[in-house]
């Protein structure tokens, strides 16, 4: 530390008086006592090396927690990032988006008629057989969004199980889920029109057509939506959105033959002809379909 003297210093014409002076250091304002010469042991090659032993000792730390971590993981499957991401499926949502908006802005509801389907409502009445409806421009734009979403999903559910036609891939895929589709729905048209034209039974079979355009409506409108949970959203995993998009075709699928059933029933026709037509031209159809495709896959 500093030196401490005392010195005599005169004080007025006649007094002296002793007082404490503190002399500078002349090596430096402030020395440390090093008694145990720590400070001189310390090696001074580990001065220089002190970044990269940090950084050496940071990262043997984060290797330990990431082995801590990887050993508390469970083996899964690799999925590939945006597999369901494809640039021209934007420009086929935005073509059913702007149908229901303007089907919306000018029928003002875009459910109408199909909420009487799922209610069983309308029965026998005269509107429920009015097939004309089915062929105006409102109707057209619902008809066609409903065809591109369901062919849609078709095409995502290829992806999602690993479904492929030899060596047809992407929009061409899309192309055939749409051209089976329409393929389906225009056959079921024109066997509800023979059947009805052949056993008398116009008025049933017009109304049980109307019933199936209703319900391929909804299922295009419920499945729009899922398609949206399946690309932009992270809620729940893609298989629950999958599995719910299934369930949904499946119980208007139902609802329809039920339907059918109901309509048979008041207009006392016999429950055989109702079973006959359900086995020939309702599920033979869809086996037929199963057959062929699980033969191209």
């Amino acid at each position: 530390m500093q030196d401490t003297v005392k010195q005599n210093i005169l004080v007025g014409t006649d007094t002296l008086k002793q007082m404490t002076v503190c002399k500078r250091n002349p090596i430096a304002d402030v020395t440390f006592y090093d008694s145990a010469n720590v400070v001189k042991q310390i090696d001074s090659t580990l001065i220089y090396r002190f970044p990269f032993v940090f950084t050496e000792i940071n990262r043997k730390v984060q290797l330990e927690n990431r082995a801590i971590l990887v050993k508390q993981l469970k083996d899964g499957d690799q999925i590939p990032e945006g597999q369901y991401h494809v640039d021209w499926i934007v420009a086929f949502l935005l073509v059913s988006a702007f149908s229901y908006a303007v089907v919306r802005s000018t029928s003002g509801n875009i459910f109408r008629g199909v909420w009487r389907f799922i209610s069983f409502r309308g029965i026998n009445e005269s509107g429920s057989r009015d097939t004309d409806a089915l062929f105006q421009w409102n109707s057209t734009l619902l008809n066609l969004a409903s065809f591109i979403n369901l062919s849609l999903f078709g095409y995502l559910i290829t992806i999602r199980y690993h479904l492929s036609f030899q060596e047809i891939k992407g929009f061409l895929v899309w192309l055939i889920c749409l051209g089976i589709i329409i393929v389906a729905i225009t056959s079921r048209h024109l066997i509800c029109y023979a059947i009805g034209k052949a056993s008398g039974e116009e008025e049933v079979f017009r109304e049980y057509l109307v019933g199936i355009y209703q319900a391929y409506r909804m299922a295009g409108l419920l499945i729009f939506l899922d398609i949206i949970l399946i690309l932009y959203t992270t809620f729940y995993p893609v298989k629950i959105y999958f599995a719910a998009g299934i369930f949904i075709i499946g119980l208007l699928y139902m609802a329809r033959v039920l339907r059918l059933l109901i309509i048979f029933i008041n207009r006392h026709v016999s429950i055989f002809y109702f079973i006959l037509y359900l086995c020939a031209l309702e599920i033979l159809p869809v086996v037929i379909l199963v057959k062929y495709v699980t033969g191209l896959v």
